[in-house]
């Protein structure tokens, strides 16, 4: 017993005063248990300029007999996708990945445009990665997700144009974050211009 004693103080006897190297600061942790990853900050296509504002307007048509619309899309730009009742538009030339108008009539699903917004949430959710619900209101959606590493930016609008208390048409703009000033005009002024024939 008295060794052990004897040991102890001699080993604290021997031992120097811990020092420090100034006020603590926090430890990055080597593997935390839930990774975070930044938010990407560069864009798709960089050598493609952003989407303007005030572009010049033509009129584009779409729909069947039953239930036609009449809307503004961007001089210069070309359909790229054609059905009765879906129509996407992409500026002539530029390639993927970079901003892109579509128009869709909606007015099978019976459904309110809150109904259709929610719903549309819910998908968007399911099939996009970091999706992020910038503002909603009664009738729009403006988000971000990430896709292919890039950062994309988005905004949605429902119109009841006969006034029957559902959602008619559905307007998207999606592009790049450099393309979002434009978006958010562009889908403006296609739906200030939505009209049935």
């Amino acid at each position: 017993m008295v060794g052990l004693v004897g040991g102890y103080a001699a080993a604290y006897a021997l031992d120097p005063e811990p020092t420090t190297q100034g006020a603590s600061t926090p430890v990055t942790a080597q593997s935390p248990s839930v990774p975070v990853d930044p938010i990407p900050t560069g864009n798709a296509q960089p050598s493609v300029p952003g989407l303007q504002t005030d572009l010049p307007m033509r009129e584009g048509r779409m729909g069947s007999n039953r239930f036609r619309l009449v809307h503004p899309v961007p001089r210069g730009w070309a359909k790229i996708y054609s059905a009765p009742d879906e129509v996407k538009w992409k500026q002539a030339g530029n390639p993927d990945n970079t901003y892109l108008l579509r128009i869709e009539q909606v007015q099978s699903l019976n459904d309110t445009i809150d109904e259709v917004l929610t719903d549309r949430i819910d998908e968007l959710r399911d099939e996009e990665e970091r999706l992020t619900v910038l503002e909603r209101t009664a009738n729009t959606l403006e988000f971000t997700y990430v896709s292919e590493g890039f950062l994309r930016h988005g905004f949605l609008t429902w119109l009841d144009l006969r006034g029957t208390g559902f959602a008619e048409v559905e307007i998207a703009v999606t592009g790049r974050e450099v393309d979002a000033r434009g978006a958010q005009q562009l889908i403006n002024r296609v739906a200030a211009g939505m009209r049935q024939t």
